[in-house]
């Protein structure tokens, strides 16, 4: 019976172990986006040929800053990362994002994306209006802005491959999970 408890002790150890190790690593990855870059996790990428394709698919997107990483784009087969260089003045098209990693064979998970903005309410939302380029971002009803209207903020967001998939051009981008800094 003593033996029985102390292995039910020593699997829940491990599993909290992997529950929070698996927190910390999303909660790392989420965090060391910067804006002007977005990273997309995906699923397959396993051999640089490969990932060669998906590479040139993206190079082909018109909001890209060519001058970074050769072609705007950094596949890490390692971590199964894609880091897209953005232009600041071009609003980015999600839906084109998810078209070409999926063209080039692979699954988007989460798209990691650090936006810089002020905060409005429209229509009993509160929004996110991105200062470089005007794209705007719908904030999770559960998140209390209203001290934030009108305030400069950096809001580090996921979006998961559905919402990428159908994000419409020209159409506020539903966030579902954000994290807000308040700018000085």
């Amino acid at each position: 019976m003593e033996l029985n408890q102390k292995m039910k002790g020593t699997r829940l150890s491990v599993l909290l172990g992997l529950l929070l190790s698996a927190g910390a690593m999303a909660e790392t990855m989420h965090q060391d986006v910067s804006p002007g870059k977005l990273v997309v996790q995906v699923k397959g990428v396993v051999c640089s040929f490969c990932a060669y394709g998906t590479e040139k698919n993206l190079a082909k997107l018109e909001f890209l800053d060519l001058s970074q990483y050769g072609d705007g784009v950094l596949i890490d087969i390692n971590t199964h990362r894609i880091t897209l260089a953005l232009q600041p003045n071009k609003p980015v098209r999600y839906a084109g994002i998810a078209d070409a990693i999926v063209k080039g064979g692979y699954d988007p998970v989460i798209y990691h994306v650090a936006l810089k903005g002020v905060i409005r309410e429209h229509q009993g939302h509160y929004q996110l209006i991105c200062e470089e380029n005007g794209q705007v971002y719908t904030l999770p009803p559960s998140v209390e802005a209203a001290p934030l209207l009108g305030k400069q903020i950096l809001v580090r967001a996921e979006l998961n491959a559905e919402q990428a998939a159908n994000a419409v051009e020209g159409q506020p981008i539903r966030l579902t999970k954000i994290k807000l800094e308040p700018q000085p």
